[in-house]
């Protein structure tokens, strides 16, 4: 994740990779939700610890459970875009991924956040997103998604890879689902333990 880090933040720095902070601060991350069981656990694991987190949702899922966009809000949670429909913007003109974007906007409120699903930006897309909105990657991925993972192995290198300013992806997923439950819990006690601040972005 380092190398990918290093390499994107230097051919696009124009993209957020991490936050510069004063303080001993992370961000939590959640893509792909809402998801009607998950995304309420992870409230719930959140509020523990008293986190606040940020959640980049499909707006297909968006338009599903729309409930759960105002839940997240009310518990002080972000929410941002991406995508309606999962896009993976190396595989569509720059004008689809604008649209589909824009699609997604419809369930949001005030939002200024983007993030490209898988981490594949449209390139020519940038300079017009870049207009309205931040668009957000990650230092830490903890690759919650892979049915294989080996999780303890992942939450060591995770704890080792976060520092002041980490952005740190997780998903509140179907596909996650059995990571995430995993390791979200034993992470954020990681990062209370430690002394980090986990806010939203």
């Amino acid at each position: 994740m380092k190398f990918w880090k290093s390499i994107g933040s230097f051919f696009l720095p124009q993209l957020t990779w991490q936050r510069e902070v004063a303080s001993k601060e992370v961000f939590l991350t959640f893509d792909d939700g809402p998801h009607p069981e998950i995304t309420p656990w992870v409230i719930k694991e959140l509020e523990k610890v008293n986190a606040k987190a940020t959640f980049f949702v499909v707006g297909e899922n968006a338009k599903q459970y729309f409930s759960l966009i105002d839940e997240l809000q009310k518990s002080g949670h972000r929410v941002g875009n991406h995508t309606f429909r999962h896009t993976k913007g190396w595989r569509v003109s720059s004008q689809m991924y604008l649209d589909d974007i824009a699609d997604c906007e419809d369930y949001l409120t005030n939002n200024t956040l983007f993030r490209p699903p898988y981490g594949r930006i449209n390139f020519g897309a940038i300079p017009t997103i870049k207009k309205n909105y931040e668009i957000v990657m990650w230092d830490v991925l903890t690759k919650d998604y892979l049915p294989r993972l080996n999780v303890k192995r992942a939450l060591r290198r995770i704890k080792k890879e976060t520092k002041p300013g980490s952005i740190i992806v997780f998903h509140d997923s179907g596909k996650a689902k059995k990571n995430l439950e995993a390791m979200l819990p034993e992470y954020l006690l990681f990062l209370k333990e430690e002394g980090y601040k986990m806010a939203a972005l």
